[in-house]
């Protein structure tokens, strides 16, 4: 008989992830003691969750001024779909380079996004991921490129990568950038506006910072949920999924079962 690889987990989350209509990883690890929690981890597609190396390039390069100094003008031909913050601007309109990289993660804004790809470059953007340990990361396409799609090109990664990301955040551990830079990308990541997956079942003193993706029959989230005393970071992926809308309160109600058996709260 097959061995069930849900088997070493806690009850609560055997019977969670028994819930699901879909397939599901996670990792989470409480960074006060070093517990950890994990299943399932594979490549899944990134969605919106590979926004986080862009932003810590983004933040590498603003703490050495590589930034450029003028501000990017919109132009109607940079646009593309999903982008909310794009949509309500004129053509002409000065954004700062802060501003784009805030929108590209508190709302997501595909725009943005792809106009700090086109900034940085794919290559040098795959070596940061390469720099920092995320072994099964992989950033091969611009948001919503449905041609490269269609070719098999994609962006990839792992719960355990990005695990590792969000811990070396926290810690001020990546190769860049520094503490300050770290800072400043955790502040932007706490101004997070869609709220549905590991944010959705906390209410202070915890407070979280996060990243969620989507797309067709996949969802995810990458967070750091602290309250003061306790802190974890976690990585939540489902794929496979016959409801998506559901699958965003089965995230949540994973993160909060994960917060409590991490930090037995």
């Amino acid at each position: 008989m097959a061995k069930n690889p849900a088997a070493g987990l806690p009850l609560s989350l055997q019977t969670h992830l028994e819930q699901l209509a879909g397939q599901a990883g996670f990792a989470a690890e409480c960074l006060n003691t070093g517990k950890r929690l994990s299943y399932g981890n594979r490549p899944f597609f990134a969605a919106s969750t590979i926004k986080l190396p862009i932003l810590a390039m983004y933040c590498a390069a603003a703490e050495r001024d590589w930034i450029p100094d003028v501000p990017y003008y919109y132009q109607s031909e940079d646009w593309i779909e999903d982008s909310p913050y794009f949509d309500n601007l004129a053509v002409g309109t000065p954004v700062s380079w802060y501003e784009v990289a805030r929108q590209m993660t508190i709302i997501s804004d595909n725009t943005a996004t792809n106009l700090l790809i086109k900034l940085f470059g794919l290559p040098r953007l795959q070596g940061w991921i390469r720099k920092n340990g995320l072994k099964q990361t992989r950033i091969e396409r611009r948001m919503m490129d449905l041609e490269a799609r269609a070719r098999g090109i994609d962006n990839w990664t792992t719960p355990e990568d990005m695990l590792l990301l969000m811990k070396k955040l926290v810690r001020h551990q990546l190769s860049e950038p520094g503490p300050d830079g770290c800072e400043q990308m955790l502040a932007i990541l706490h101004q997070q506006q869609d709220r549905e997956k590991i944010p959705f079942l906390f209410c202070p003193p915890v407070q979280v910072a996060n990243k969620p993706g989507e797309l067709p029959g996949t969802r995810s989230d990458v967070g750091y949920i602290h309250d003061g005393q306790a802190e974890i970071v976690l990585a939540v992926f489902a794929d496979q999924l016959e409801n998506e809308s559901a699958s965003d309160l089965w995230l949540a109600q994973l993160a909060h079962l994960l917060w409590s058996e991490l930090t037995n709260s």
